[in-house]
């Protein structure tokens, strides 16, 4: 089985940065939290792994700083993106 564990990580900060009280005003129905989501993938580089073994390296990769920054701030990015032109 190929996946791409970005999405998985991107879910993990996107949970994270709506439980903040910040965006409690923010539209958080499946279509905007999917919405977000594609549009954070589409900016981030893919990572694909087939294995365990690359789930561990995945899991090591998402702690380094620069990387934790970038998906933030595309997060961030995504929500004000989607929260002022929702699709539904």
């Amino acid at each position: 089985m190929i996946i791409n564990y970005m999405e998985k990580v991107v879910r993990e900060y996107l949970d994270k940065i709506l439980s903040d009280p910040i965006y409690d005003s923010v539209c958080k129905c499946e279509q905007c939290r999917d919405d977000i989501m594609a549009k954070v993938l589409n900016n981030m580089k893919p990572f694909y792994i087939t294995s365990k073994t690359g789930e561990v390296f995945a899991e090591y990769s998402k702690l380094e700083i620069q990387h934790q920054a970038e998906l933030i701030k595309e997060v961030i990015n995504a929500i004000k993106f989607v929260s002022a032109k929702p699709n539904h």
